[in-house]
């Protein structure tokens, strides 16, 4: 804070006229057209700036507090407060970041996640026992059934196909086998797999045997399967970040939905 009193060169009880015959004096000696001095006119600016807060009454009184107040902050202990000092904030507690409430979110579902990626897992097994252990033969099935499926998703080119139905078993089959090879009442030979019944060689009487429409789930189809068994067993790798492991399992839950929609369709 500049002293203001001693750029004019008066004391703290100088009057107004005292002030004011101060000012014109320094004023007259240091004007920048009487002297080319740049520390005069530099002078001369900061008489200005007394003049201005000296020659009101009530800047003049404003300054005199803040000067009382500088003092007795000079003269304060530095180990303790000043009664002028604000009185201290309450103290906040920072919450948890972010990064560290979504890391605990995380955590409470790894447990869940872990449970599920292995039962998807266990679920893939089964799958392959039942495509692995020998099938399932059903010998004098005749053809019940016959039905004409579209099995074609766009418009533009259709494709049909026959849904047919034995004693024991049900499949999809091409549309020209479905036309030249089996009819209602027709004998033939099933085989399918034992755990989920899925058709899997089909032989009518005296003829060579053949697989139904697409292969089900254990032939052209068997990608979902494959991506399921990929997907949960990344999500069970010891030492993987809790985020992956979740992931894996919402990921795995999206194949299990398509995979079990392409068995039931298979069965």
């Amino acid at each position: 804070m500049k002293d203001y009193y001693q750029l004019l060169g008066v004391t703290e009880r100088a009057t107004e006229r005292e002030i004011k015959q101060a000012h014109h004096q320094l004023a007259f000696q240091l004007h920048p057209d009487r002297t080319p001095d740049p520390q005069a006119q530099a002078r001369f600016l900061d008489v200005q700036e007394a003049y201005e807060v000296l020659g009101d009454y009530h800047r003049r009184l404003a300054y005199d507090l803040l000067r009382q107040r500088a003092r007795e902050l000079a003269a304060a202990p530095r180990h303790g407060p000043s009664r002028y000092d604000p009185p201290p904030a309450p103290a906040q507690r920072r919450g948890p970041r972010q990064k560290d409430i979504w890391a605990a979110q995380l955590r409470r579902y790894v447990p869940w996640a872990t449970r599920f990626n292995r039962l998807t897992v266990f679920f893939c097994l089964v799958l392959f026992l039942d495509w692995a252990v020998p099938l399932r033969e059903y010998g004098q099935e005749y053809v019940t059934a016959r039905e004409i499926v579209f099995v074609s998703v766009t418009k533009a080119n259709p494709k049909i196909a026959f849904h047919v139905t034995t004693t024991h078993t049900n499949f999809l089959l091409r549309e020209e086998w479905g036309t030249e090879r089996l009819r209602v009442g027709s004998p033939l030979t099933v085989w399918r797999t034992p755990i989920w019944r899925v058709v899997r060689r089909i032989q009518p009487v005296g003829q060579v045997a053949f697989q139904p429409y697409g292969g089900g789930i254990y032939g052209a189809l068997a990608f979902w399967p494959a991506a399921l068994l990929l997907v949960a067993a990344v999500g069970l790798f010891p030492r993987r970040p809790d985020e992956l492991r979740v992931n894996a399992a919402v990921v795995a839950g999206l194949l299990l939905i398509i995979t079990l929609f392409v068995l039931v369709r298979s069965a």
